[in-house]
């Protein structure tokens, strides 16, 4: 099931290539085409989308993830 990691990044460490090399997220498939986006530039706040199964609680145990959410797919309806 695909989720959303928020993470609080501070330059430099505000890259991609950090946020995968992460301890806490080494066995996570990260979505690396949704890339790290930015939420929120005053909190310095991004987010990855990540699939399969998370250990929600060991994720939050690290300093750098501040929230986990499902990601809701949106499409029209017919």
């Amino acid at each position: 099931m695909p989720a959303l990691i928020t993470l609080e990044l501070h330059p430099p460490e505000d890259t991609l290539a950090f946020a995968c090399g992460l301890p806490v997220l080494r066995d996570v498939d990260i979505d690396r085409e949704y890339g790290l986006v930015l939420v929120s530039p005053r909190r310095r706040l991004y987010v990855l989308r990540v699939n399969g199964d998370i250990d929600r609680q060991a994720l939050l145990r690290d300093p750098h993830v501040k929230a986990v959410h499902g990601d809701t797919r949106i499409s029209t309806m017919d």
